[in-house]
């Protein structure tokens, strides 16, 4: 590795529950050889990349990766593909689960020595207003209620991220025992699914929320997305799957009780929702007006 290698690190200093220190992180990227410059992703110039850029490090958790990657899809930051390397710190971390990337020190310096990328698919989103892709899923029904329920709560009190995706579980058990489904058209790969459902999600990763396994198979690397189906009938298996997850009895479902379709091209979805997620923002849109999700295989470099 050639001395000049320029790395821009960008860093969400309140992401979870895990003290990356700025120093720590400058140092251990410049012991390898690196030039390092380090914004806070809190600060209005986080988004000034030198043309030399070798490597992005985003360290943060699943809201600091969206952010970063909207800036860098715009394809104005850079003119080449730069890769990127991930050092997880945020309360969920579904997108580098799914990775298999750990918020480990000596696994992230694997990443700077053995310098290895896979290509990451990203879904182009389009009729939505203010969300025009996502790196993770997009969905509607129990996922953005749980959203909007845990924004409005005071999580101060909350020590660690393993409180706060506890108090979130609790706040779904609560969310899934009585919500209504919703009448839901789904159309995946020109074959139409249309049902009442407490869930939808058009997924690239296998977790969403509170680490809940949804799309065990899911790979972002594959070139497809996984469409997650919970009809009101299976409510109870849910929240059987949900109770197990508080009680650290499982980390994923032996058995699956909802439907899951595999996407490869294109996916509109209608729906009686006027509140959609994406990634792990909230929009409001017009009711039973079409959302259109295409698949962009191998946008991203990711270290890996």
């Amino acid at each position: 590795m050639k001395n000049t290698r320029h790395v821009h690190l960008l860093h969400n200093p309140k992401a979870g529950d895990q003290d990356h220190v700025k120093g720590e992180l400058i140092h251990l990227i410049e012991s390898h050889g690196f030039t390092c410059q380090y914004a806070s992703i809190k600060d209005k110039g986080w988004k000034r990349f030198r043309k030399d850029t070798a490597l992005i490090v985003i360290a943060g958790g699943d809201g600091t990766i969206r952010e970063v990657m909207r800036k860098l899809l715009t394809r104005s930051v850079l003119d080449k593909r730069v890769p990127v390397a991930l050092l997880p710190s945020g309360t969920a971390n579904n997108f580098a689960k799914t990775m298999g990337i750990s918020s480990r020190r000596a696994d992230f310096e694997r990443l700077l020595v053995n310098w290895k990328t896979e290509k990451i698919d990203v879904a182009a989103v389009g009729n939505l207003r203010d969300a025009h892709f996502f790196i993770e899923g997009l969905g509607g029904g129990l996922i953005p209620k749980l959203i909007t329920e845990m924004k409005a709560r005071d999580l101060s009190a909350l020590a660690t991220a393993d409180e706060e995706l506890q108090a979130a579980l609790q706040q779904l058990l609560e969310i899934a025992e009585h919500y209504r489904a919703k009448r839901a058209r789904i159309t995946i790969d020109d074959v139409l699914y249309e049902d009442d459902y407490l869930l939808v999600e058009i997924l690239n990763i296998r977790s969403v929320g509170p680490n809940l396994v949804l799309a065990p198979e899911a790979d972002p690397t594959d070139g497809k997305f996984e469409v997650v189906l919970l009809k009101a009938a299976d409510r109870r298996a849910f929240v059987a799957y949900v109770r197990q997850l508080q009680q650290g009895a499982v980390q994923e479902p032996a058995h699956v009780p909802w439907q899951i379709i595999t996407a490869t091209r294109e996916i509109s979805l209608q729906s009686d929702n006027g509140l959609v997620h994406v990634d792990d923002e909230l929009i409001t849109h017009k009711k039973g007006k079409a959302i259109t999700i295409e698949i962009r295989p191998g946008i991203i470099d990711l270290m890996r």
